[in-house]
């Protein structure tokens, strides 16, 4: 497998079923459909198509974008992440933003040991609801005229975690992936900050490979964490510990790493967007074989508010 230094890897980026329902905002998003109904909840995905759509029969890739917000708040319609997805449908994907359960919406805090379950159960209605999207998609993609090959999960902070635990339950296909094709295999996946909760200890994928993963997150975000938290074998994986993983397996990807970063790296889709277009072309569209990693440093960078922990964070009410 060829590896590559950080430096050519700078290089190289430089070098670079339901009823449909006309969405309110259709300059913005160009419809809304339903997928699924959890808890008396009506989940719906916002789709963003490439232009001209209607002009040809062929079939598109697909992103499905988990938006953030610390499974406390709903921004699947926030400005930052509507323009992310309408700048992808902008080069040829099919972008689909999609909602799901917020497990953390009512929970104010404890002890690192007490937030372990609410944020496990949290984690796990998200990425239940995640499925749910997936499945749908595979069952109308050709209405949709997506192509089931090339499917991306990217998400932001919370949504990041729900990517990349997706990646992991369906690697190791347990129990939620149930609704999923045996044959199907994500194409790739982009996480912004994000992390995988696991029981078992470091994460292993033991039934097929993992998707071609891009990580990026800063070295010193302790909200979601780069490195881990961990308690016994409970814990949460960060970005490091799984790119070693990675690494160690022979399984693609990329970790970029901002040094002297918090917790902003899950908003840097629009400050990133070069680089996600590097990834899609080069891991989904060439199916390279690389790992590659690299540590970005900002000079003028002035690491701002920073969460001490998930608990300061939650018992502010996530301010």
């Amino acid at each position: 497998m060829k590896k590559f230094t950080a430096f050519l890897a700078v290089m190289a980026i430089a070098a670079i079923g339901a009823s449909e329902i006309r969405a309110q905002q259709a300059d913005r998003w160009d419809s809304t459909q339903a997928f699924a109904v959890r808890d008396t909840q009506v989940l719906a995905l916002d789709f963003y198509f490439p232009a001209h759509r209607q002009e040809s029969d062929t079939l598109r890739p697909c992103m499905i974008f988990v938006y953030g917000g610390g499974f406390v708040d709903n921004n699947q319609r926030a400005d930052l992440y509507s323009q992310f997805c309408r700048d992808i449908a902008d080069h040829g994907y099919v972008a689909v933003a999609s909602d799901y359960r917020l497990g953390l919406k009512d929970f104010h805090g404890g002890s690192l040991l007490k937030m372990m379950e609410p944020v496990r159960n949290s984690i796990t209605m998200a990425t239940e609801d995640l499925f749910a999207a997936i499945e749908y998609i595979i069952r109308n993609a050709e209405a949709l005229r997506i192509d089931t090959g090339k499917i991306v999960l990217c998400g932001s902070s919370a949504g990041a975690i729900s990517v990349l635990q997706a990646n992991y339950e369906l690697s190791n296909r347990t129990p939620m992936t149930a609704g999923i094709p045996d044959d199907f295999r994500l194409a790739g996946v982009i996480s912004f900050s994000g992390g995988v909760f696991s029981s078992k200890g470091e994460c292993k994928y033991t039934v097929h490979d993992p998707a071609p993963t891009f990580f990026l997150h800063g070295d010193a975000d302790k909200l979601v964490p780069y490195n881990k938290i961990q308690i016994f074998r409970l814990g949460m994986f960060g970005s490091k510990p799984l790119a070693a993983g990675f690494k160690e397996a022979g399984y693609p990807y990329c970790f970029a790493t901002f040094t002297n970063h918090s917790h902003e790296v899950a908003s840097f889709q629009d400050q990133e967007f070069s680089k996600v277009l590097w990834f899609l072309d080069n891991y989904v569209e060439k199916a390279v074989n690389w790992q590659i990693e690299m540590e970005i440093t900002d000079m003028d960078h002035q690491i701002g508010k920073v969460f001490a922990s998930p608990q300061q964070a939650y018992s502010r009410g996530f301010e």
